[in-house]
């Protein structure tokens, strides 16, 4: 009887072993996982950089006011406000990006280009703090012929998993991605 049992057993795991069917099954699901890992990362990697790029072009656009003198008079009296000039660079980006407490606007100026270089704040520092200490506003246009930097960043929360690689702020969990344009500002 034990015999019988044990051949019986043997025919039936050489049948499972010999049998093909499930097979795509286990095979999807051995490649499934990295391969939506990968399509996914692709994804917010290519959202990401299209984001960085409006707010590039959204920088550039609201930067020409600085440099026309449509932002400050020839002495550097303002002419708009920081909340003003800010809401120029959101109005652009509004579509893709969340601007309220997200976006942070810092313009600059110097004598010199050698002077802004040494005063002109990074960008990975302009923006909030770790522990959500909002940056202080910087809004100083200058007047005309003035070494003027304006620099607008947004923190890019990572949605997918393991995307930490990319993060750059607050332990690797965003990314800070920004739009930067450096200018002499026109005789105005």
């Amino acid at each position: 009887m034990w015999g019988r049992i044990k051949s019986s057993c043997a025919e039936k795991l050489r049948r499972l072993a010999s049998s093909e069917a499930g097979a795509s099954a286990v095979e999807f699901a051995l490649v499934g996982g990295p391969f939506f890992f990968v399509i996914g990362s692709l994804f917010e990697t290519g959202l990401m950089l299209f984001t960085e790029y409006v707010l590039q072009n959204a920088t550039q656009q609201a930067a020409r006011a600085v440099r026309t003198g449509q932002a400050s008079t020839t002495d550097g009296t303002l002419l708009v406000s920081a909340a003003d000039f800010k809401a120029t660079v959101c109005e652009s980006v509004s579509l893709i990006i969340d601007c309220d407490g997200k976006v942070t606007v810092y313009v600059n100026n110097a004598a010199t280009f050698a002077s802004l270089e040494t005063t002109m704040a990074d960008p990975l520092t302009i923006g909030p703090g770790s522990g959500g200490s909002a940056y202080p506003v910087v809004f100083n246009p200058g007047g005309q012929l003035a070494a003027t930097t304006v620099v607008a960043t947004y923190d890019w929360d990572f949605v997918f998993p393991f995307m930490d690689f990319l993060g750059n702020i607050n332990n690797g969990e965003a990314r800070r991605v920004y739009g930067l344009a450096i200018f002499r500002n026109e005789p105005f």
